[in-house]
């Protein structure tokens, strides 16, 4: 049964960064096990048809961290890498965000914040399958998605294309929605997968953080 969705009233300002919020995120394993196969299951399928109605902009993703942040710091990408850096509000763009739309990760790229609706609406689903502080967004933009496989190397989050993926070894993160032809619905595709580390420094990103 679908979950109703609520209209959306006014959001306060998101604010910027923030070493307590991202330092209280859960680790890949602590994730991945709240995220139980019975709510991911339901979560997907209604999570798809609300961001298709959207664009198809924003992708779910599971929450976590890669690693502590010090004083300062902002988990920020460049590139193919996401590693903490000092930097100022106004020089990145917000790309992954809790349920509640508060921004977590950061990149130098511009993005576009999921609207105040999207965010009610997203947040409700999630309630609703009591998953609060587990899903969230990330910034898909109008690229076509691709396999991609993440591993955490020292205190960075290192991500690379790929063409298949080990899921014995790896945890599904991340999930884009793909639109069907006319007539067809939508359906999430898991683009996103993260592994405990590459055997050169990384720590075990699944149940542990990185320190400085």
């Amino acid at each position: 049964m679908t979950t109703p969705i609520p209209s959306a009233p006014a959001l306060p300002p998101v604010q910027y960064g923030g070493i307590e919020l991202y330092n209280n995120l859960p680790t890949l394993g602590e994730a991945d096990d709240a995220f139980t196969p019975k709510a991911r299951a339901i979560l997907i399928s209604e999570v798809g048809e609300l961001l298709a109605r959207y664009g198809c902009l924003w992708g779910l993703c599971l929450v976590h961290a890669h690693c502590s942040l010090e004083a300062g710091e902002t988990m920020v990408g460049r590139g193919n890498t996401s590693q903490p850096e000092n930097v100022e509000a106004e020089d990145v763009f917000p790309e992954r965000w809790l349920s509640d739309g508060r921004p977590y990760e950061y990149n130098i790229d511009k993005t576009e914040p999921p609207p105040a609706e999207l965010i009610v609406q997203f947040k409700a689903l999630v309630g609703a399958n009591g998953l609060d502080g587990t899903p969230g967004l990330y910034y898909v933009g109008d690229k076509v998605p691709e396999l991609v496989l993440e591993s955490t190397v020292g205190r960075a989050n290192v991500v690379r294309a790929v063409t298949e993926i080990d899921e014995q070894s790896s945890v599904k993160t991340g999930w884009a929605p793909i639109m069907g032809g006319a007539g067809m619905p939508v359906t999430m595709a898991c683009m996103l997968y993260c592994v405990p580390g590459d055997g050169k420094g990384g720590k075990l990103h699944t149940g542990t953080r990185s320190h400085a």
